[in-house]
């Protein structure tokens, strides 16, 4: 019976490693990556073996938005395995690469948000909520985009892994609407949320309070000075994330 699961993967190498971990022992006959589709060639190749890691790098590179290097080094644990992966199921790419580049540059804007709100000490919350809705502006529209992928591919094999992030419980429901058995797995979990993941999650929500979003913003740089200037991204996340919860015993806290 077709069958698709789906592993919500948010960005620390704890959730990295469970992730490959996961894919190993289920053996899936194909496995989705919530990379954008106009690499998918250059990371079935690299999967299958055909070129090496650096020529992969170098060939997706000039298919990246800026910050590409940021982009890579995020997912660097998951690149660097894709060719065991590669010899056990076959490799897809499902993210839509308009939306994908669009949610770079919003990027590119947020920091420079947080380097303005540095330099003058002061907080324009207007400012911000316009950019962060540049950011989940869409999504509906971006998730039938990505699922009619990912659908095409389930129906061609009886197992299949589908790698997400949080969205991955409205893929799940997706795919049951369409007659597709699915299940779903949290990794890296506990898992407390960013200040900038609060954010957008907020604005999706329509709930914009000046205040609340004040609050956040501050966080949000103050982890910036104080977690990703020292370290790489991941890293940085998965430091915030056990400061926050170092009372909680492992494994009691999923995100709904």
């Amino acid at each position: 019976m077709l069958e698709a699961g789906l592993l919500v993967k948010p960005p620390t190498r704890k959730a990295d490693v469970e992730t490959l971990e996961v894919v190993r022992r289920l053996r899936p006959q194909a496995i989705l990556l919530n990379f954008p589709e106009n690499i998918e060639e250059i990371v079935y190749s690299y999967s299958k073996g055909l070129i090496d890691y650096d020529e992969f790098v170098e060939s997706i590179s000039e298919k990246l938005p800026e910050p590409k290097s940021t982009w890579i080094k995020g997912f660097e644990v998951l690149l660097r395995e894709l060719p065991g992966i590669g010899e056990l199921a076959d490799i897809f790419c499902y993210t839509d690469v308009e939306l994908f580049d669009q949610e770079a540059a919003t990027s590119v804007e947020i920091a420079l948000l947080a380097i303005k709100c540095i330099v003058r000490e002061k907080i324009d919350v207007e400012e911000w909520v316009k950019v962060l809705k540049k950011s989940v502006i869409g999504e509906d529209e971006r998730l039938g985009r990505e699922f009619s992928k990912i659908i095409d591919v389930a129906q061609n094999y009886e197992r299949v892994i589908c790698i997400s992030g949080f969205e991955g419980k409205y893929i799940k429901r997706r795919l049951e609407q369409a007659g597709v058995k699915s299940w779903i797995r949290y990794l890296g979990m506990p898992y407390h949320f960013t200040p900038l993941e609060i954010l957008k999650r907020l604005i999706m929500l329509d709930k914009i309070d000046k205040e609340l979003f004040s609050k956040l913003i501050k966080e949000h740089i103050r982890f910036l000075r104080e977690y990703v200037y020292y370290m790489s991204y991941a890293d940085a996340v998965e430091k915030w994330v056990r400061e926050r919860l170092y009372w909680l015993p492992v494994g009691r806290v999923q995100p709904g």
